[in-house]
Order: C-alpha cells, then structure tokens, then sequence
C-alpha cells in the first residue's frame, strides 16, 4: 500500500519536472536570447527553480548559451537548438539542403 503510494507520488513529481522543462523549452524557443533573471521575471519562478530547469535544458542539449559582457557585465544568454542540430547529417550521408523546402 504505502510502495504503491509513494510510486504514484514519484510518477507526479517525475511528471511536473517534465511539464516545467518543457514549459520553460518553449518561453526560450518563443524568446530566444532571454537570460535567468528575464525568465524568472516571466514565469515569477524563483531563479534557483529556473536555473535547475536550465541546466537540465542545457545537459539534454536542447538549448544552448552564449555569454556576452554588457556594461561591464557578464550575461548569459538562453537559445533554443535547432532540429538541424540533432541530425547527424554524415552519418546519414545526406544532404540537409535537399529537405528544406
């Protein structure tokens, strides 16, 4: 009784993590360039829970950073990956150009 209960609440809990990354993928892919602190402002998240979520982004490599210096600053900045750079093109041996249309 007490395992079955505790995997349903680990199925919930595996669940929402899921929701929350795809949840900020998509806020980064609408709005490529944002930083932590632009996407805790968003989503009125705090920047621990925001940056747990980006992390987990970045180690399944779905987006990507840069980092730039502004005003003497350092920002990093959050891009989404485009498909084109999941493929692995020569392994293939294939051209992308001939799919794009």
């Amino acid at each position: 009784m007490v395992c079955e209960m505790l995997n349903k609440a680990n199925k919930i809990r595996l669940f929402n993590a899921m929701k929350n990354k795809y949840f900020l993928y998509k806020l980064i892919n609408k709005s490529p360039g944002l930083t932590i602190y632009d996407l805790t402002k968003k989503v009125n998240w705090t920047s621990g829970k925001v940056n747990h979520y980006i992390q987990k982004l970045l180690k399944d490599k779905v987006i990507r950073n840069s980092t730039i210096i502004e005003n003497g600053r350092v920002k990093k900045q959050y891009f989404p990956v485009s498909y084109k750079e999941f493929i692995n093109w020569d392994e293939m041996n294939l051209n992308p150009e001939k799919f794009i249309v």
